[in-house]
């Protein structure tokens, strides 16, 4: 900052198809703001390099990403209201006590106790973190657990083919065991084709 400066050329190619914005680390506020969301996000598993998908110029981070940090700074507030309401629950429970000493004792008790409800909102969350979901998105690929059960009934079919007695029935034997898959021979078909005529 007090130094005399140093000049520099910067030549800067764009190989995508959509623009770059550059700015500085140190002093955006939206930049540092991300930043925090980010980090909440990703928790333990925040990394300076991840996969996120492209944004306009100054555009923001991701809705899914948004939602997730707004879900938990309601739940982060939540939790700090349950906890002082424990903590006011204690306090007035100590002057319970001390009015139920005070009636005892042939005093008036002019405090009484008012007990609040408070039942938190779930946080329901699909698979993977909100940086995953973002990137799924904007690929195109639907995150919920009815897709991804149909994407895992999907397999590959392997076909062995080969001349005569080069070990086909072996091979597809042994794959079979080590995929726990189903094997299928065309000669069990034939066989059981005419046998059933």
């Amino acid at each position: 900052v007090d130094s005399d400066g140093v000049e520099a050329t910067v030549v800067v190619k764009n190989p995508c198809n959509f623009p770059i914005e550059f700015y500085s680390l140190d002093f955006d506020e939206q930049y540092l703001e991300e930043e925090k969301i980010l980090r909440m996000a990703m928790g333990s598993d925040y990394q300076k390099k991840f996969l996120m998908p492209p944004r306009t110029v100054g555009g923001t981070l991701p809705p899914e990403v948004l939602e997730d940090y707004e879900a938990q700074k309601r739940l982060k507030a939540q939790q700090a209201e349950l906890k002082a309401m424990a903590e006011a629950e204690a306090t007035s429970e100590a002057e319970a006590e001390a009015e139920a000493k005070a009636e005892a004792m042939g005093k008036a008790a002019p405090a009484h106790h008012r007990a609040v409800p408070f039942c938190p909102e779930a946080l329901v969350k699909a698979a993977g973190n909100p940086i995953s979901r973002a990137v799924m998105h904007h690929m195109g690929i639907d995150p919920t657990p009815e897709t991804r059960e149909a994407r895992q009934r999907k397999g590959i079919v392997v076909i062995i083919h080969g001349p005569p007695r080069a070990g086909k029935t072996e091979i597809a034997a042994a794959l079979c065991r080590y995929y726990d898959a189903a094997g299928l021979s065309i000669d069990t078909v034939v066989k059981e084709a005419i046998a059933n005529d």
